[in-house]
């Protein structure tokens, strides 16, 4: 039996057409379920006891639920099958999941002056987090809120000095921008920031943009959506490794997985654990999955 998780917050409430669609195809497919809100499900794995009966789970939501999911709960734990599909407006890990189908997932961990906190897909600290500051004010989030908040927020920001420590060799950044490091190959809603981004690889891509000014952000930001920032050298520093550290003077925001915190200035990053997820797709389940519930 598949136990479908769904949260009725996400996408502005809009979830709820897509959870519809999904039980439709399970019912259409006689396919044994039980549907849950992540409101009402106080402890999965008390849950999970009471229900020997679920052998799968199908986790509907975006990159902000996917996120709760991994915080919440130490899915490393979890000995059912956990299937992901989208259900919000922010799916950039999924984005990256459906090309490799399924994958034992490095989970990574953010260790900061205000607090820890595990991300699948990337964080960032600068004019990124900013953006991501607006989005989550925004009461009509959509597909172009990341893109319509960047340039409200070019206007804001002030660009500030970043330390960036990786796997212990120190680059310091005068005036920058941003710096992001990813899990995932996308951000923002289908911006390629990490054309290399593995999610199944134990290290990390970090991004820094520097040397730029409001002008050259903008024509910066056009490259990103296909990847090509990585060209410009000279304004964008590219690293790879398993421990990251970011230090800058001042407290700024900072998000993982669009998620966001403020008063944070220092941040040690590197990966707490890996964990199999398969990225549920209708044609696959219908000639795989499903057999297993009508032989």
């Amino acid at each position: 039996m598949f136990l479908i998780v769904h949260n009725p917050l996400s996408n502005n409430r809009r979830s709820k057409i897509s959870t519809n669609r999904m039980v439709k195809f399970f019912r259409r497919n006689s396919i044994p379920f039980m549907l849950r809100s992540t409101l009402k499900i106080e402890n999965l794995y008390v849950y999970l006891d009471n229900n020997p009966r679920i052998t799968d789970i199908l986790y509907l939501g975006g990159d902000g639920s996917i996120n709760y999911l991994i915080n919440n709960v130490d899915v490393s734990k979890i000995k059912q099958n956990i299937y992901l599909a989208k259900s919000g407006s922010g799916n950039d890990f999924l984005r990256s999941l459906n090309r490799i189908h399924k994958g034992n997932i490095t989970i990574g961990e953010a260790k900061t002056n205000v607090g820890n906190i595990k991300f699948i897909n990337g964080i960032g600290i600068g004019i990124d987090s900013l953006i991501c500051h607006y989005v989550d004010s925004d009461a009509n989030k959509s597909k172009l809120s990341y893109f319509l908040h960047f340039f409200r927020s070019i206007i804001k920001y002030r660009r500030r000095d970043f330390d960036v420590i990786v796997d212990g060799e120190t680059h310091h950044f005068a005036k920058g921008y941003s710096v992001f490091v990813q899990n995932g190959k996308f951000f923002g809603g289908g911006m390629m920031g990490a054309p290399f981004g593995d999610i199944t690889s134990d290290d990390f891509d970090v991004y820094v943009l520097h040397n730029l000014n409001n002008f050259g952000i903008q024509l910066l930001f056009i490259t990103v959506y296909l990847g090509w920032h990585r060209f410009f050298k000279k304004r964008v520093s590219f690293f790879k490794g398993k421990e990251i550290q970011i230090k800058v003077k001042e407290p700024y925001y900072f998000q993982t997985d669009g998620e966001v915190s403020e008063g944070v200035n220092e941040i040690f990053i590197k990966k707490a654990i890996s964990k199999e997820f398969t990225a549920f797709k209708k044609k696959d389940f219908k000639s795989n999955v499903a057999k297993k519930f009508h032989s």
